[in-house]
């Protein structure tokens, strides 16, 4: 028998564990062209929590009584695909199960082990890895001298983001949700400054460690993060808008204050998917690997084990408890 993860029912405001089921199975039947995987590595990502609504938003909403699909890392069982043997690694939008078929292939990807870690290539060599690099990089624009505030500094994407700013000079400050976190961004990943938005006000942070102001914020929280942000920004500041976490189990749109800032301040606030730049991603590998192989580029991974412990996994780093990148661990490598 195989085991997955269902939704259970619909989460109004905060998700939790009662949201979801874990279901024995019957296994996947192999088809022709089809590819039989074994999960390793299962991906928790704060843009499931949408996914989980009814109706749509940038990709379609998960179904009652059917399994979360999110990135998985895994291994090729049984192939009926030309391109996929037996043993291979493979990475893709698979269900939490244990097993699950790829239908065609479609959308399986193989994975080069000697560029990095298996897991990576679902993290800092994968979908996140891209959006901090077009993010930070090809939206922030930051130039030598310049100052870019990261929110949420300590996540998956932000822990890179950070990093790829300071590779382009310029001065880099994050926000993060425990003083644990903000030792790991400012000692493992070399920040200027960090600070604890739960212990001190965004607003003094911001004008104790930006003094000269903002010229680029990386935002994936919304929220007061970004209202804070937009009232230290500079002229001419750029705002990749990557998420918003903070309002992501809400039940009403709070909405932002201050957008006012945007006009007379000219800012650019540039909303961004990461799957409108997915072409770029072999090219992002080749870059970056080398730098995470040498050690220079750091990247923190939370693996929680065992299938049965991915919808608390999932609940907790909705709640901020993991620092860098969760994912679920369901067999070995």
């Amino acid at each position: 028998m195989n085991t997955r993860i269902v939704l259970a029912k619909r989460p109004v405001g905060w998700v939790d564990e009662s949201c979801f089921a874990i279901e024995e199975c019957p296994e996947p039947i192999v088809g022709a062209q089809d590819v039989l995987v074994e999960a390793i590595y299962l991906s928790t990502d704060p843009y499931l929590r949408g996914r989980m609504d009814a109706g749509t938003s940038y990709a379609p909403g998960f179904a009652i009584g059917e399994p979360v699909v999110s990135r998985v890392v895994g291994r090729v069982v049984a192939s009926k695909h030309e391109r996929f043997k037996a043993g291979d690694f493979v990475w893709g939008f698979l269900d939490w199960s244990l097993r699950s078929v790829a239908r065609r292939g479609e959308g399986l990807h193989k994975i080069d082990a000697s560029l990095g870690r298996i897991s990576h290539f679902i993290s800092a060599l994968g979908m996140p890895g891209l959006t901090a690099w077009v993010g930070a990089v090809e939206i922030g624009k930051p130039l030598p001298g310049d100052t870019v505030y990261i929110s949420s500094a300590a996540g998956t994407v932000g822990q890179l983001a950070a990093q790829f700013a300071k590779r382009c000079g310029a001065r880099v400050v994050g926000s993060a949700g425990s003083d644990e976190k903000v030792a790991f961004v400012r000692e493992r990943c070399g920040l200027d400054a960090a600070f604890n938005y739960r212990t001190v006000a965004i607003d003094d942070a911001l004008r104790e460690h930006c003094p000269k102001g903002i010229d680029v914020y990386f935002d994936n929280v919304g929220g007061g993060s970004l209202e804070a942000a937009l009232r230290h920004a500079n002229i001419g500041a750029r705002f990749p808008v990557c998420g918003m976490i903070s309002a992501y189990n809400e039940v009403d749109d709070p909405g932002i204050k201050g957008l006012q800032a945007l006009l007379w301040k000219r800012i650019t606030m540039t909303g961004f998917i990461i799957y409108d730049h997915v072409h770029k991603l072999a090219a992002y590998q080749t870059r970056v690997a080398p730098w995470l192989r040498s050690g220079e580029l750091r990247f923190h991974e939370d693996i929680v084990r065992g299938i049965e412990n991915a919808p608390a996994a999932f609940v907790g780093m909705m709640k901020g408890e993991a620092v860098g990148k969760r994912l679920v661990q369901v067999s070995d490598e």
